[in-house]
């Protein structure tokens, strides 16, 4: 028996989880939200019928027989939908943001805690790149040794459409929850503390301040660095950022051309002031029948089918939330913000 999804929303996101929905023989498009002229379009692009569209999302939900929903809606939509459709009874697939605030995210928690048997999984794509499994792969079969630190820059111009003009913080609002999700992926810890600060260079098209720096402070021990700009000018890096992963044997670097290398610890016996490239050991991608999006879809699909809890349910991503909430407060406040303090504040 075939899924019946509600997709809501049909931007650029929603067009590809659309044409996801269309082409899986695991599925079938039961009902799609978005404005009038986005459902004109669609339909005639796509041959959708008409007789399931909506222009109001709240309507799609109250109207349509699914028992999925995938929320692609602006982010202060999110919170609604994702009541709306919970209370329907349908398991949810919400991309970010998982909410606008701590007070949204900590209500999902107990929303769905009303709801045991729904799943509620929040779509971290960059979590099932062939790259980022390749060095979380790495990690667990020890490669590195005992991680103690990680550099994660990331480099990007400015990218102007839709809200991002507006945002006062840009990167941190829009782009660092993937960063800081792969954070938590890599170390298989969560934060407990942060400081950041961030600024505005002259050149940015941004009036909000675009350019973030943090310390993280992992909960088994991993110190992160991470130093952000989404006004780069020159050289960038992907949008997964440029890591390097250091543990007592050696070292593992993801570079902008989604390359993996691992780096072998050799002890000098003398003081080294060649400073020559070294040579590293490029690590092999896994071979994966899905990835990103489609890689999360088919897994959520499982779940639902075999009765298992897909990765990133939204319990866990609330735990990659809280880490953008604290560089927030932090760089709002200039000082340290304790994560696991802010998650017990938002819960009485």
């Amino acid at each position: 028996m075939k899924h019946k999804i509600l997709l809501l929303g049909i931007g650029f996101w929603g067009r590809r989880w659309l044409e996801l929905i269309l082409k899986s023989g695991r599925c079938q498009l039961a009902g799609a939200a978005g404005s009038e002229d986005e459902m004109q379009e669609v339909c005639i692009s796509y041959g959708i019928n008409p007789a399931i569209t909506f222009t109001d999302f709240r309507k799609a939900i109250a109207r349509t027989a699914a028992d999925i929903a995938v929320v692609v809606l602006p982010g202060v939509l999110h919170f609604e939908a994702d009541r709306l459709a919970l209370e329907k009874g349908m398991n949810l697939i919400t991309e970010k943001p998982l909410a606008m605030n701590m007070e949204e995210a900590m209500e999902l928690l107990r929303l769905k805690a009303r709801y045991p048997l729904q799943r509620f999984m929040a779509s971290q794509n960059y979590r099932w790149r062939p790259c980022n499994q390749a060095m979380k792969r790495a990690i667990d079969h020890g490669m590195i040794g005992r991680m103690e630190s990680i550099l994660l820059e990331f480099r990007q111009q400015e990218d102007l459409q839709g809200y991002r003009a507006g945002l006062e913080m840009p990167l941190l609002q829009d782009v660092s929850i993937h960063h800081f999700d792969l954070i938590r992926f890599f170390t298989g810890a969560d934060c407990k503390e942060t400081y950041c600060c961030v600024s505005r260079p002259s050149w940015s098209l941004y009036q909000g301040k675009p350019d973030t720096q943090a310390i993280f402070r992992m909960s088994n021990g991993v110190t992160v660095t991470y130093s952000g700009s989404w006004a780069a000018r020159g050289k960038e890096t992907s949008w997964d950022g440029n890591f390097t992963i250091t543990g007592d044997k050696g070292c593992l670097t993801l570079d902008a051309d989604g390359r993996v290398y691992f780096y072998k610890h050799e002890k000098a016996d003398a003081v080294v002031l060649d400073t020559a490239s070294q040579q590293g050991e490029e690590v092999g991608l896994p071979e994966m029948k899905y990835a990103e999006m489609e890689y999360g879809f088919h897994m959520f699909l499982d779940s639902v089918e075999q009765g298992d809890v897909p990765e990133t349910t939204l319990e866990d991503n609330v735990k990659s939330f809280v880490m953008v909430m604290a560089c927030l407060e932090s760089a709002k406040r200039a000082t340290v913000v304790d994560c696991d303090e802010m998650l017990r504040q938002y819960a009485r």
